[in-house]
């Protein structure tokens, strides 16, 4: 929030009338309004530029809602059974947005993190798709070759019926410094659990402008090799508050 106007020559007026020409008339020992463009104790600091008007609202930097920007799948666990081409989806509605806005630059899309473990980071493709059906690959499947690589701690002895490991925290962002999750893998051999963390997605962020931004934002997980599983405990889509036009009724 932009601070009051300048008190004007020598230091503002206190009182609103001149005590001589260009001279400040002092009305109080510190600055007492914060709004009234005056310089109220003659300090040659008028309103927002004294340290007493810090805190003042009018002053202050209006700051977001906490959550602002953020939607969470928080329901049951995602189960990702072993199956070749098989996917397995789940979504957050969010409503936060003007009616009808879409994503006009990739910037104002922060992030998507999920909670997850998984026996084999290899099997999967995973991608995200915004309400008007635009998809970023996040993580893809690059055939059957490669060592193991877990995600999280999973149970790796449960078959094709899971059992809830550990999850770990993974983040897709455009400006991570980690390069996409298998990237990373083949240039880390001999690494045997994907570290938590941020990683570039494999397509560009790019792939989302132009996505309705109001709508089902959606996870969707492949499993495309046999004999491994995981499960998605939780995940989180994030947008820059600047895209937001009320904070206040920002609903995750």
């Amino acid at each position: 929030m932009a601070c009051g106007a300048s008190g004007g020559d020598g230091g503002g007026n206190g009182t609103g009338a001149d005590g001589g020409a260009g001279e400040c008339v002092k009305s109080a020992d510190e600055e007492v309004n914060c709004g009234d463009g005056i310089d109220n104790d003659c300090d040659g600091k008028t309103d927002c530029e004294n340290v007493e008007c810090s805190f003042d609202p009018y002053c202050a930097p209006e700051q977001p809602a906490e959550g602002c920007g953020e939607a969470s799948f928080v329901g049951d666990p995602l189960a990702i059974p072993d199956g070749v081409g098989m996917s397995y989806q789940t979504s957050v509605n969010i409503t936060g947005f003007t009616d009808g806005q879409v994503l006009e630059s990739a910037a104002g899309f922060v992030s998507a993190c999920v909670v997850m473990e998984h026996s084999w980071l290899r099997d999967l493709q995973i991608e995200m798709i915004c309400p008007s059906g635009q998809t970023v690959v996040l993580q893809e499947f690059l055939g059957t070759t490669g060592s193991e690589l877990y995600m999280g701690q999973p149970n790796d002895d449960d078959g094709t019926d899971p059992v809830p490991g550990i999850g770990a925290e993974y983040c897709w962002r455009a400006d991570a410094a980690n390069p996409p999750m298998l990237e990373w893998a083949n240039a880390n051999t001999g690494v045997g659990v994907l570290p938590a963390g941020d990683y570039r997605p494999v397509s560009s962020m790019d792939e989302l402008i132009g996505c309705t931004l109001n709508g089902d934002w959606s996870i969707k997980a492949t499993d495309d090799w046999g004999i491994d599983n995981g499960y998605i405990f939780e995940w989180t889509v994030s947008f820059s508050t600047d895209i937001i036009a009320d904070c206040s009724d920002w609903i995750d």
